[in-house]
């Protein structure tokens, strides 16, 4: 096999290696990469090749999928190498402090501290807390923060944000608690609760206060009554909206009920 060694047939896998340098999130902890039907050492590549249900696991990060390919570097200690690339298909989970993620595809950057998911159709799990993508979905380890593209949609509680790019702002905590904290959506928003839909160009959304303000040809809809401006505020707790500056003239239709 001249620079490749091979083991096969082993029931489980495990190597750990120094995780990539100071930027890395927990970077004194070590990665750990088992698996169930054999893990193949490319030395001339500098990559190891896992199979069947490959668990890759660094710090409070854990990822799962039938093969991770990892890729790692010489460190500046001598003698040690250290990963700082993971790709990873089929059924993959991301466990990373409070959120999970989910795709069929995955590229994990260490240094960074960020993956991406991709295919089928990607999300992002925290408490009360959804986000799909129909391109990729972004996840910031040392921000917290979650990226959709492509037809982004992010769900909590009986409220729903539709854009083209999403971003949600998670607040971390342990065993799948991290909750949400803030949403910013670019492009065709809608936002929608039981009783309203509310669309523009741009909004911002803040969990805490259940305020949502949007800007860019605003239309907010509750049964037949519309109201229509540049920009608004929403209390999604209150259902009280108004429409604020932007430039631009406002108006509104209010539907009576004809008995």
């Amino acid at each position: 096999m001249g620079n490749c060694g091979k083991l096969m047939g082993m029931l489980v896998a495990v190597l750990a290696f120094p995780p990539a340098g100071a930027v890395a999130q927990d970077s004194h902890e070590p990665v750990e990469i088992t698996a169930e039907q054999g893990l193949e050492w490319r030395q001339q590549d500098k990559a190891l090749i896992a199979e069947g249900s490959v668990v890759l696991t660094r710090g409070v990060t854990k990822l799962q999928a039938e093969t991770v390919s990892a890729y790692y570097r010489d460190s500046k200690a001598e003698g040690q190498q250290e990963v700082y690339r993971v790709d990873a298909s089929g059924n993959v989970r991301i466990a990373s402090d409070g959120t999970t993620g989910y795709g069929d595809n995955a590229a994990y950057d260490l240094d960074q501290g960020v993956f991406v998911l991709s295919g089928g159709k990607p999300r992002l799990e925290a408490t009360d807390l959804t986000v799909t993508a129909a391109q990729n979905l972004e996840y910031w380890e040392h921000k917290n923060l979650a990226v959709a593209r492509g037809d982004a949609v992010a769900r909590s509680g009986d409220r729903r944000i539709v854009a083209n790019v999403l971003s949600a702002f998670v607040e971390p905590g342990g065993e799948g608690k991290g909750k949400l904290h803030r949403v910013e959506a670019i492009g065709a928003v809608v936002i929608t609760t039981s009783e309203d839909t509310a669309k523009g160009e741009e909004a911002v959304y803040d969990a805490a206060s259940g305020l949502a303000t949007l800007c860019g040809d605003v239309e907010i809809r509750r049964g037949d009554s519309v109201l229509r401006g540049q920009c608004a505020e929403i209390n999604l707790n209150t259902g009280v909206s108004r429409l604020v500056g932007g430039g631009g003239s406002v108006g509104g239709l209010i539907q009576q009920k004809v008995n």
